[in-house]
């Protein structure tokens, strides 16, 4: 089984980009999907269920290290789920760490919380805190006694950050990829957004879509998309949502967007010092999520590295490997200091 092929080691020496040891190119995509990114993730990890407070079912996998140096725990973004992430575990197979992922309630495998699986509910974010930590204790404490790192995405960091606030020092330290502490509502300013469903919501339609959002769109294309400038990965995991429909999840609903709303102004509002070390990925073209919070965010924390990825897009873990090979080696690097028990300021050394 190749890790990386000879085409790739040329490109990174070319374009002046180290390849991270086992990451695939992007090239390669199309190849292994099939032959070996899925079978990897098929056959060293195991699925379970667990019933959250409200009994709902949420799904999860886990990969066990021998001898491991660690757990790292994915929360992903919204409308993601754990199969997305095969290539991000092969990628990171040989960190020594146990791996962990499981998907949001309301998304993925998990249940759903309305009559149309397709929409993207929840009341309070508090709700996605509480399921992040009856993971975190009944399924990977229960299995490891080393360091715990979160590995977040966009709204998974929101997630993250709040049960930081709630529950402090559960976790050793975060990886923030892209994290959602502000959106972009184009094409409503900021200010009719939260108006406007403040309202909606306050007239009982709060299980509806937002202005505008839909159901999952089955003929998406690649161009002018706001996620990544990387064909192959952008197009593996459509596929992947196209073989199995059950996944697929469409726009946020008027109670999502007021719930997440409420969830950004508290992390903007608490400049309150987290007591473990964190790294703050930001994708210098990402129109998602907004650049401005993310800095203030870092700035006043005092272990939290920021590092901005040129012509990066917001889902930074699936962009074009010249992106992606830069933020592995730099989650690599964060998670090699930080379980070998560096003092926090060495973590700064990471900026860029």
């Amino acid at each position: 089984m190749r890790s990386v092929s000879c085409f790739c080691l040329l490109a990174a020496l070319l374009i002046g980009n180290a390849v991270p040891a086992g990451a695939v190119c992007e090239k390669e995509v199309p190849e292994l999907s099939d032959s070996t990114l899925m079978p990897y993730f098929l056959e060293h990890f195991t699925s379970g269920v667990i019933k959250n407070r409200d009994g709902g079912d949420i799904y999860y996998a886990k990969s066990e290290a021998a001898g491991e140096a660690g757990a790292l725990v994915v929360v992903d973004g919204r409308t993601e789920f754990m199969a997305k992430y095969a290539e991000v575990f092969y990628d990171l197979r040989d960190s020594g760490f146990s791996f962990y992922i499981y998907d949001h309630r309301g998304q993925g495998e998990s249940y759903r919380l309305l009559p149309d699986p397709q929409k993207g509910h929840v009341d309070h974010f508090d709700d996605y805190v509480e399921d992040l930590h009856l993971f975190l204790d009944t399924v990977v404490k229960s299995r490891t006694q080393r360091s715990i790192f979160l590995l977040s995405h966009s709204m998974g960091g929101t997630v993250s950050v709040l049960h930081e606030r709630r529950y402090p020092g559960t976790v050793t330290g975060m990886i923030l990829c892209s994290p959602m502490f502000s959106i972009n509502t184009l094409p409503f300013p900021p200010i009719l957004a939260r108006t406007l469903g403040r309202i909606l919501k306050s007239l009982g339609f709060g299980a509806r879509y937002v202005p505008g959002g839909k159901p999952y769109d089955h003929h998406h294309t690649f161009e002018n998309n706001d996620l990544t400038d990387s064909f192959a990965r952008f197009e593996l995991n459509r596929r992947r949502v196209e073989e199995n429909p059950k996944v697929a999840l469409g726009s946020p609903t008027i109670s999502w967007l007021s719930a997440a709303f409420a969830a950004m102004d508290r992390i903007k509002a608490d400049a309150t010092p987290l007591p473990i070390p964190m790294l703050l990925l930001v994708g210098e073209k990402d129109t998602v999520v907004g650049q401005k919070v993310q800095k203030e965010f870092c700035g006043v924390q005092p272990t939290c590295s920021l590092s901005i990825l040129p012509h990066g897009k917001h889902e930074l873990l699936m962009e074009k490997d010249q992106v992606r090979d830069a933020v592995l080696q730099q989650i690599k690097d964060f998670l090699k200091s930080s379980t070998a028990g560096y003092p926090s300021d060495i973590l700064h050394d990471l900026k860029r």
